[in-house]
C-alpha cells in the first residue's frame, strides 16, 4: 500500500488562529506539525492558540454580544449568513474531504459520504429552522398577558475533539450562531484543519467580526476558556473524565453547559435475527471512523444459544476488513489518529486477553510501519464485568457478550456507566422497539436504521447532559425570559 497525501490539504491562511474575524498569529502559542496518520507525511504547520489569544477572542465575543450587533440581526438575515457558509463549504467539498481524510485517517469514502456533507446539511438545517422558529410567544390567563421570549444565552465556549473535525464544531457553532450567540471554538490540536476551513466559510459568509473565533489549542488553554467569567455557556464533546472537570468548573459560576461524552453502546441481537442482515450492518456501525467514535456499537450482546454462530460470523467479517490507505476506495479501516491512540488500543487487547477474553484478529498489519495501523479485532467470551466491556477502547475492536433471556440482555445493556447509543436486531420490529424502550440510552437503532435528520442527539448517565441536533440543539443556546405586559384586553 502507498498512502496518499493530497496537495491541497494545507490551510490557506498558513494555519494561524482565526481571532474575532481576523487571521492573526498567536501571541505565545506553540507551533505544531500536523501529520498524516497513515504515513507520517507533513500536512501543515499550525499555530496553537495561547491563553492570551483566548482572552482576546472572548473579549471580542463579549463586546459584540453586549453591542447586540449579531443578537439584533433578524433571524432571516442570520439564516442567510449560515446559508452562505454552507454554500462555501459545498463549493470546497472535495478539498474538505481530502483535508479531513488526511488529518484524521478515516476512509475517504466515509468522509465523502457523511463526515463532510452532514455538517453542511446541519448548517442549512439551522438556517431554515430560525426562519420560522417561535422566538416569541404571548401567554395569557383570564386577566393578564406575558411575552415569553427566547433570547441567546450569550458568549459560548465550544470545545471539540479530534474524531469529528468538522461535525463536532458545526454541532455547536451552527445552532449557537443561529440563536444569536457569539462563539469561541477550541478544536483539538490533532485535527485542526477542518475547523479552520469552517472559519473560512463563516468569514466568506460575512459573519460580523467577533461573533466567531477558532483557536486550535491543547488542554490547558481549553480550561482557561472554560474558566473565563465572560463565557456564559460551554458546549463540550469529549471524554467523560474531561466532561466531569468542565462541569465542575462551570458549577463554580453556574455557567450553562452541554456535554456529549463517552459511550460503550450495546448492539442487542435477539434470537430471531437474520444474521446475514445483522453482520452486514452492525460491523460498519462498530467500525465507523476506524472505531474512534462515541456511538460505535462496541458491545455485541448475543443470545447464548446462537453465541458460537454469531462469534464466528462476526469474526470472519471483521478480520476480512481491508486495512490500508484511507484514500484507497477499497479500504475499510484506516489508521488511528496517533501513536498514542494505537498504543491505547493495543493495550486494551492485552487487557482483554489477561481478563480471559479470546482475541481474534488485532496486531499490526505487515508493511505499515509509517502509519498508526491496528488490525480490527473481536474479543470473544467476554463478561460484562471485564474492563474491555466497560471502558471505551476507541478503536476497531468489538466485544461479544452472551446473554440468556431477553430480560438478561436488557440488564446487561443497561449495566454500564454510559448511555449514548445502541441498537436492537430482530425480525419482529415491535419486539425490537419494546426492547429498545427499556434500554437507558439516548439513541437506539432498530435493525441498523439511521436516525431521521433533526432528531436529538445526546446521552443518559455519564454519556452527557443536554441534547444536540434538531430543535433541541437550538434550544440549548437560548434562555427563556418572561415579560409582563399587563391586563389581558
Amino acid at each position: 500500500m502507498t498512502s496518499a497525501t493530497r496537495a491541497d490539504t494545507a490551510p490557506v491562511h498558513g494555519g494561524i488562529p482565526f481571532i474575532a474575524g481576523k487571521w492573526e498569529s498567536s501571541r505565545g502559542g506553540e507551533t505544531v506539525e500536523i501529520r498524516n496518520p497513515a504515513n507520517g507525511a507533513a500536512l501543515a504547520t499550525v499555530q496553537l492558540a495561547s491563553e492570551v489569544d483566548v482572552d482576546r477572542a472572548v473579549d471580542a465575543a463579549r463586546d459584540i454580544f453586549e453591542a447586540r450587533t449579531w443578537v439584533d440581526t433578524a433571524p432571516g438575515d442570520r439564516a442567510a449568513v449560515l446559508d452562505r457558509a454552507a454554500d462555501y463549504l459545498e463549493s470546497q467539498r472535495d478539498r474538505a474531504v481530502d483535508v479531513l481524510t488526511s488529518e484524521l485517517g478515516c476512509p475517504r469514502s466515509f468522509a465523502d459520504r457523511a463526515h463532510v456533507p452532514n455538517p453542511i446539511r446541519m448548517i442549512r438545517y439551522y438556517a431554515e429552522l430560525i426562519r420560522t422558529y417561535p422566538f416569541d410567544e404571548i401567554r395569557g390567563d383570564s386577566t393578564l398577558r406575558s411575552l415569553v421570549t427566547q433570547t441567546p444565552v450569550g458568549v459560548v465556549g465550544a470545545v471539540t475533539p479530534w474524531n469529528g473535525p468538522l461535525s463536532s464544531p458545526v454541532l455547536k457553532v451552527a445552532p449557537a450562531l443561529a440563536a444569536g450567540c457569539s462563539v469561541v471554538l477550541k478544536p483539538a490540536p490533532e485535527t485542526p484543519l477542518s475547523a479552520l476551513m469552517m472559519a473560512e466559510a463563516f468569514e466568506y459568509a460575512g459573519l460580523p467580526a467577533g461573533a466567531l473565533s477558532v483557536l486550535p489549542a491543547g488542554r490547558e488553554v481549553s480550561e482557561h476558556l472554560v474558566r473565563s467569567p465572560a463565557v456564559d455557556k460551554v458546549g463540550f464533546t469529549g471524554s467523560t473524565a474531561a466532561g466531569k472537570r468542565i462541569m465542575a468548573l462551570c458549577a463554580e459560576r453556574v455557567a450553562r453547559v452541554t456535554l456529549e461524552l463517552g459511550g460503550k453502546s450495546a448492539a442487542v441481537i435477539l434470537d430471531d435475527s437474520d444474521l446475514d442482515a445483522v453482520v452486514a450492518k452492525v460491523v460498519p456501525m462498530a467500525m465507523i471512523v476506524n472505531g474512534q467514535l462515541c456511538i460505535s456499537q462496541s458491545r455485541i450482546l448475543a443470545p447464548r444459544n446462537r453465541y458460537k454462530e454469531i462469534v464466528d460470523r462476526l469474526a470472519a467479517a471483521v478480520t476480512a476488513l481491508r486495512v490500508g490507505d484511507p484514500f484507497d476506495t477499497d479500504t475499510d479501516i484506516g489508521p488511528l489518529v496517533s501513536a498514542a491512540q494505537r498504543d491505547r488500543v493495543e493495550g486494551y487487547l492485552s487487557i482483554g486477553a489477561d481478563e480471559g477474553a479470546r482475541v481474534i484478529g488485532g496486531g499490526r498489519p505487515t508493511g505499515e510501519d509509517n502509519g498508526y495501523f491496528v488490525n480490527p479485532a473481536v474479543l470473544a467470551d467476554v463478561d460484562n464485568g471485564m474492563r474491555v466491556a466497560r471502558e471505551e477502547i476507541f478503536g476497531p475492536v468489538i466485544a461479544i457478550i452472551p446473554y440468556d433471556t431477553e430480560a438478561d440482555a436488557v440488564r446487561i445493556a443497561n449495566d454500564s456507566p454510559y448511555g449514548l447509543s445502541g441498537s436492537v436486531w430482530s425480525a419482529d420490529t415491535d419486539r425490537a422497539v419494546s426492547v429498545a424502550r427499556r434500554i437507558r440510552t439516548g439513541m437506539v437503532s432498530i435493525n441498523g436504521n439511521p436516525q431521521a435528520f433533526g432528531t436529538p442527539f445526546g446521552g443518559f448517565k455519564q454519556s452527557g447532559i443536554g441534547r444536540e441536533m434538531g430543535p433541541e440543539g437550538l434550544a440549548a443556546y437560548l434562555e427563556k425570559q418572561s415579560i409582563a405586559l399587563g391586563p389581558n384586553m
